[in-house]
């Protein structure tokens, strides 16, 4: 009986240390991203250094849908791993009519950029080369499965040879 007693201990132990872990992940995503977002001009900066494409996150303050990619996609502890090791990443705000960016030699505000890489909505997530040259975009809300896929599109360089239909396709089925 106390055999049985201190298993039922040890797993009992166990799948609270478990729980405790699982909080923890959740809590730190909650309490704020995953990781800081540098601007956009950071981001193009960097980029011109690493030769990594970029990842733009187009956001509006007010916008629900960017709160919930923000939580239940970037919040992804793997994807967010992915993104530092493969990206250069940054935001920009779509509703700010201040901020001046020099990019591509024209002075354009967050707004006028955004316009200008193609949002007409938010989220909206721009990939660039490192030059800053355009590669492609994603409109709206897209869940952690199919954005996973997306980045690993543009990430591994697939992109360049490759249509995104095939690509999906050569994918392990599961993956």
């Amino acid at each position: 009986m106390n055999r049985k007693l201190g298993v039922v201990t040890l797993l009992v132990g166990l799948l609270v240390a478990g729980c405790v872990q699982s909080t923890a992940d959740v809590s730190d995503v909650a309490t704020g991203d995953p990781f800081v977002w540098p601007t956009f001009d950071e981001a193009i900066a960097a980029a011109s250094e690493s030769g990594k494409p970029i990842l733009i996150d187009i956001y509006a303050p007010w916008c629900g849908w960017c709160r919930k990619m923000q939580k239940e996609v970037y919040g992804n502890n793997t994807l967010v791993a992915y993104v530092k090791e493969h990206f250069e990443y940054g935001r920009l705000n779509i509703d700010d009519s201040e901020t001046q960016h020099d990019f591509m030699n024209y002075e354009l505000t967050s707004q006028e950029l955004g316009n200008a890489l193609g949002a007409r909505g938010t989220p909206t997530t721009v990939f660039l080369e490192q030059d800053g040259t355009y590669i492609t975009r994603l409109d709206g809300y897209w869940a952690l499965e199919p954005f996973g896929k997306a980045i690993k599109f543009i990430g591994s360089g697939a992109y360049q040879n490759q249509k995104y239909e095939d690509y999906l396709s050569s994918l392990p089925s599961g993956s």
